[in-house]
Parts: structure tokens; sequence; C-alpha cells
């Protein structure tokens, strides 16, 4: 009897943490994407700090920041253009202040390029962060 009531405890725990309030705001879009930073439209991707938007792909666009320099993925971040506060209003499409900064035009939240998370405001939520391959040659951006 004490295993049949320690069973239904755990399944029933299991069931309510679900994590759906800990879901990022920005809905999932596939994201398969390869790009040659040696191309010319990548060229600041050849330096630390440069900054690419890719209005293509992603759920509002994407982009592509240059940490560092020393020849692996983490070198770069790629983030959705998508503000996590505005996700269902036309103008929650971010857009590059400069190559270090994004911007919510609804609001001014501003969000950093180098690790995606808000500078200010009331913003709860990063940027959503996409994955990153680097051979030396080519990113390879899924999720």
């Amino acid at each position: 009897m004490k295993r049949l009531v320690l069973f239904f405890g755990v399944f029933a725990g299991v069931l309510g943490c679900d994590n759906r309030s800990q879901q990022h705001p920005v809905p999932y879009v596939p994201v398969n994407e390869t790009i040659y930073v040696n191309t010319p439209s990548a060229y600041d991707l050849q330096f630390v700090g440069g900054a690419v938007a890719y209005p293509g792909w992603g759920y509002r666009g994407g982009v592509i920041y240059r940490r560092t320099q020393f020849g692996d993925a983490n070198d770069f971040g790629v983030y959705d253009l998508c503000c996590p506060n505005h996700v269902s209003s036309a103008c929650g499409t971010l857009f590059l202040v400069d190559n270090l900064t994004a911007e919510c035009p609804c609001d001014g939240q501003q969000f950093l390029l180098f690790d995606g998370q808000a500078l200010d405001g009331v913003s709860t939520w990063g940027l959503r962060p996409y994955q990153v391959g680097y051979d030396g040659v080519a990113l390879y951006i899924s999720n």
C-alpha cells in the first residue's frame, strides 16, 4: 500500500512540473543555416564586435555577433530578432542600434548582442539563442 501511495505521489509530482511557465516566449521556428564568414555579406563577422542581421530566418530574423577570435563556436552569439516582451505585436522586431545592441521599437528595450541579455527595463527574458558550430570557414546555425 505504501508503494502504491508513493508511486501515485511521484507520478502526480511529475505531471505537475511541466515547465510551461519556463518556456521562452519567442516561438520555436526551425533554423538550419550555413554562413561563410569570408563572403562579402558576412564581412563584419571577420572582426571582434562585428554583427550581421539576417531577416529571412528564425521567427523574426536573426543576428550573428562576433564575441572573440579564438577560432571556435564560442566566438559567435546568434539570436532571434524578436523582442521577448512583444512577440505578438507588429512592432516586436528588433533593429540593430550599433554593433553592440539591438533595440525594440515598441518600448525602447535594448538587448546586448554579446550574450542576448536585456540592458535595462523590465524584460525577464533575453533574446532566443540559436546553436552555432564553427569550423574556421563556415558557421552552422541551428536549433
